[in-house]
């Protein structure tokens, strides 16, 4: 299958989407495809085509199946209280599903399907007030947090779209950027829905996208993505602003951000997780993970571990060395 992948570059994106909702075979257990720790940082949620399931952290022994319908769960994503968790994914070809759950104890709130196609992504807004979810029938919704009512519906990539952030200004929301396999990134209004601009640097499809941590609060906030093009790139989407990019020799498949945003995290299709410095895009360490890709990666409380999760099922901590001093 990878070998086939490799002599087939430009269908590479494609086939990690179907690899992602594809059925499970009876033989193995389904690949971890998301991953996000609990506000108290003592428990992780895992989902998968299998559904979601609340483990213990750093034991990761499971505690409790989540009562989720949604037959592949590929993102999970906790409100800025975090006392709600939403949780993206659907059928595919037929339906893209939503369910928001209260936490600690997890009762169902609502569930909304909104989409033609797998939901992808899902983001919070800043104020918690606003759900923004990425699918790949090709549109994003803006809906209400508290009803998924739609607030706005957010047409324009010519592909499916594989993630969604909201970008804040002095504790404002005022952008949400999204990415998809049409190979761009495209920065919208979050009041009204309008689109701002595109940005088309990458050659080949958008993976994911994620929000770098604040640094200084003059600046434009910066996102980094990841691409069917084995690129990392990082970029200012408020200015229209590509800053600088990495090179990778194997597909980037999932992304986090470590060491306070120093450095980024990237689970790769060969099994490993590399680190990336922001300021010189060099790698700064390869730490092997996994047999097979990694979909999914999430810096655990406290910022010096990581959990990777992918093929068959697999989950590995791993202990994040000190950046390196260059």
């Amino acid at each position: 299958m990878l070998a086939s992948l490799a002599a087939r570059p430009r269908v590479f994106a494609l086939s990690i989407i179907f690899l992602l909702v594809a059925a499970p075979t009876p033989a193995a257990d389904p690949p971890v495809t998301a991953l996000a720790f609990a506000p108290d940082g003592k428990t992780v949620l895992v989902g998968s085509a299998a559904g979601a399931h609340v483990r213990s952290w750093p034991a990761l022994e499971v505690i409790k199946n989540l009562p989720t319908e949604l037959s592949h769960v590929h993102d999970i994503a906790f409100s800025p209280s975090g006392d709600h968790v939403a949780l993206a994914g659907g059928v595919p070809a037929e339906s893209g599903t939503i369910e928001v759950f209260a936490w600690p104890e997890p009762k169902l709130v609502w569930r909304e399907s909104r989409h033609t196609d797998v939901v992808y992504s899902v983001a919070w807004g800043g104020d918690g007030n606003t759900l923004a979810t990425a699918s790949l029938d090709k549109d994003l919704c803006l809906l209400e947090a508290s009803s998924g009512k739609t607030k706005h519906t957010l047409t324009g990539h010519s592909r499916g779209v594989t993630g969604a952030v909201f970008l804040s200004e002095d504790d404002k929301q005022f952008s949400i950027v999204s990415a998809s396999l049409d190979q761009s990134l495209r920065v919208w209004s979050a009041d009204t829905g309008e689109l701002k601009r595109s940005l088309e640097n990458h050659t080949r499809g958008v993976l994911g996208l994620t929000v770098r941590p604040a640094q200084n609060s003059d600046s434009p906030p910066v996102v980094a993505s990841i691409g069917e093009d084995r690129t990392v790139r990082f970029w200012q989407p408020t200015i229209g602003r590509m800053m600088r990019f990495a090179r990778l020799e194997v597909a980037p498949l999932s992304l986090a951000w470590a060491s306070g945003g120093e450095r980024l995290a990237v689970g790769c299709a060969d099994g490993k997780v590399r680190l990336i410095d922001f300021e010189t895009t060099a790698i700064d360490a390869e730490l092997p993970a996994l047999e097979g890709w990694i979909y999914a990666i999430a810096i655990a409380p406290g910022g010096d571990e990581l959990l990777a999760g992918g093929s068959g099922g697999a989950l590995k901590r791993i202990a994040l060395p000190k950046r390196s001093e260059r």
